[in-house]
């Protein structure tokens, strides 16, 4: 199951290089990789729209450089930071973040050198555009994204999962009490939801910002006994 963002593609581009090249027959991969940058695009394309700057994943930067958020930047004139994930690293992403918009700069910021290069892996990613392309990919809450994710090159067809085991099952259908989509884009708050903290938990999620322990959902499903002790104070 070949999952996650740009992060985690070129592992799975080499598993698949190195079984072609070995001629392994009994492997097969289902591509679900999805594209950060088209997703940043969809949420500054909507007439809604209330982002005014973005703290740049380090982890995705790290392999493919930064090169796409630059073009993000000048286009739409909104300020990019990457940085890591220790504390201090969220703490200057966003100072660095909060100064570039007081000062009207629409620009990239790299606060994450110690593991970011402006272009990235560039022995990752050569493995990724051997083996992956760039194509259309249904985003949970947002619909399918042009662009959005990555797909099997024709030469590596041997090894698509869904070629070689095609499936009649009907699409997974996302909860209408779930909005999903709204959090992500930042219209909502995780708890404005009427399912959160009760139909839709991390143990029974509804939505994508759920099912990750690294979305906005869960987080505030984890932390909200903070509020609640201050709430009882």
């Amino acid at each position: 199951f070949a999952v996650g963002f740009e992060t985690t593609a070129p592992a799975n581009a080499m598993a698949l290089w190195l079984a072609r090249q070995q001629g392994v027959e009994n492997f097969s991969a289902l591509v679900s990789h999805v594209r950060v940058p088209p997703a940043v695009e969809a949420i500054l394309n909507d007439p809604d729209n209330q982002v005014q700057g973005f703290i740049a994943p380090g982890h995705v930067c790290t392999i493919m450089g930064v090169s796409e958020y630059e073009d993000l930047a000048r286009r739409y004139q909104v300020p990019f930071v990457v940085a890591g994930f220790e504390p201090l690293d969220l703490l200057n992403g966003l100072l660095t973040l909060v100064r570039l918009l007081e000062r009207g700069r629409a620009e990239v910021v790299n606060e994450y050198g110690r593991s970011v290069r402006a272009s990235g892996n560039e022995q990752a990613r050569e493995i990724l555009n051997q083996v992956m392309k760039v194509g259309d990919m249904p985003w949970r809450g947002l619909g399918v994204l042009p662009r959005g994710g990555l797909l099997l090159r024709p030469e590596f067809a041997e090894f698509d999962a869904e070629k070689r085991f095609p499936s009649h099952s009907e699409p997974a259908r996302e909860s209408s009490r779930c909005i999903a989509a709204q959090v992500l884009q930042g219209k909502k708050k995780p708890h404005q939801c009427g399912a959160f903290g009760q139909d839709c938990t991390p143990s029974h999620p509804l939505g994508a910002p759920m099912v990750s322990s690294e979305g906005a959902c869960a987080a505030y499903y984890s932390f909200r006994r903070y509020q609640e002790a201050e709430s009882a104070l």
